[in-house]
C-alpha cells in the first residue's frame, strides 16, 4: 500500500482550511455583499429604464443589374474598335456593390440624404412619445421651440453639428449589406421613432435610385453624342457598323434609365413601421449589473480581509 507523503496530506489540510476560511469570510460579510448587489442591481434598473427604445426598419432589395447587356455589348466591340484607334469606356464590377459602397458614403450622405431630412432627428433626439408620435430633444442641444441649436462649440466650430458630426451618427444607426449567396442587399435604420426609421430608409431607395439613374442617364447621353460625332472621321466599314451598334445598345440604356421605376433595386420586401424595438435589453443590463455588483463586492471582502490578515 502506497503511502501519502506528509508534504500532500499537509498541504490538502491547509486547502481545505483556507476553502473553509473563504466560505466563513464571505458568511460573515453576506449582508454587506447583500447590500452592493442589490444597490448595482438597482442602478442598473434605473439606467435601463432611462435608455430609450430603439426601433428598426428596413428592406429587402434584389439587384436590377440593368448593364450587364451593355457590357457584353462593350467587350464585343472594344478589339474591333482599338484597331481604328478608338477607346470605348469598360464598365466593370456590380451596380448593387456600387450602390451600396454609395450608400456608406459621405457625398451620398451630404447630398442626398441629409437635405432630405431634419438634422435635430438625427443629432438631438432623446426619445419618442409613441401616444402622441412626437420626438423629445436634448435640451442641452436642441431647442424645439425656438428650432436654435444650443450646442457648445468653442470657434471656428459652430453650435450646429457639421454635416461630418452628422455622418458619424449616420453610419452608427444605417446598415447595408449584400448576401452572397442571393445577392439581396438588405438596408435597415435604427432610431428612437419607428416612424422615422421607416421613411429614412425610403429616403436611401429613392435617392440611391436617382443618383444613380442620373449618372447613368448623362453617361449614356455623352456616349450617344460623342459616338454620333465619332463617326464621320471613321472610314472602316466594320468599324461604322460597330459603332452604329454601340449606338444603338447605347439608347436601349438611355430608354432603360427613363422607363424602368425599379433601375437599381427590385423592392422585395419594403420598409415598414416596427411595433417591437430591438434595443437596449433591459432584462440583461439588469443581470449583468447585478452579476458584476456580487462580483465586485465578493473580491472586495475578499481583499479586504487577506490584507488585514497579512498585517
Amino acid at each position: 500500500m502506497n503511502n501519502v507523503p506528509t508534504d500532500q496530506l499537509n498541504n490538502n489540510y491547509n486547502d481545505e482550511i483556507d476553502l473553509r476560511e473563504l466560505f466563513h469570510v464571505l458568511w460573515d460579510k453576506r449582508f454587506y455583499i447583500g447590500a452592493i448587489t442589490s444597490i448595482f442591481s438597482l442602478i442598473s434598473i434605473i439606467y435601463a429604464l432611462m435608455l430609450p427604445n430603439i426601433y428598426q426598419s428596413q428592406a429587402v432589395m434584389m439587384p436590377m443589374e440593368a448593364n450587364q447587356g451593355m457590357s457584353g455589348m462593350l467587350g464585343q466591340y472594344s478589339g474591333m474598335a482599338s484597331l481604328a484607334g478608338i477607346s470605348l469606356p469598360s464598365e466593370s464590377g456590380s451596380k448593387a456593390q456600387e450602390a451600396i459602397a454609395r450608400i456608406q458614403s459621405f457625398e451620398f450622405f451630404s447630398n442626398a440624404f441629409l437635405p432630405h431630412i431634419k438634422l435635430e432627428n438625427l443629432m438631438a433626439v432623446k426619445k419618442w412619445n409613441q401616444a402622441s408620435n412626437t420626438l423629445t430633444y436634448d435640451e442641452g442641444a436642441f431647442n424645439s421651440e425656438s428650432g436654435q441649436w444650443l450646442r457648445e462649440a468653442s470657434p471656428p466650430k459652430s453650435n450646429i453639428p457639421s454635416s461630418q458630426k452628422a455622418y458619424k451618427q449616420y453610419q452608427a444607426i444605417m446598415s447595408v449589406s449584400q448576401d452572397k449567396k442571393t445577392s439581396f442587399v438588405t438596408l435597415s435604420v435604427e432610431h428612437e421613432s419607428p416612424v422615422i426609421a421607416q421613411q429614412w430608409v425610403e429616403i436611401m431607395m429613392d435617392q440611391i435610385d436617382q443618383v444613380m439613374r442620373d449618372q447613368d442617364r448623362q453617361i449614356a447621353l455623352q456616349s450617344i453624342a460623342y459616338l454620333n460625332s465619332l463617326a464621320p472621321t471613321v472610314n472602316y466599314e466594320e468599324i461604322k457598323q460597330a459603332l452604329s451598334s454601340l449606338q444603338q445598345e447605347q439608347m436601349k440604356r438611355l430608354m432603360m434609365v427613363e422607363a424602368n421605376e425599379n433601375y437599381i433595386f427590385k423592392v422585395l420586401d419594403s420598409p415598414i413601421v416596427p411595433e417591437m424595438k430591438v434595443k437596449p435589453k433591459r432584462s440583461a443590463i439588469v443581470i449583468l449589473g447585478t452579476i458584476l455588483g456580487m462580483m465586485l463586492s465578493v473580491l472586495g471582502v475578499l481583499v479586504l480581509h487577506y490584507t488585514r490578515k497579512s498585517s
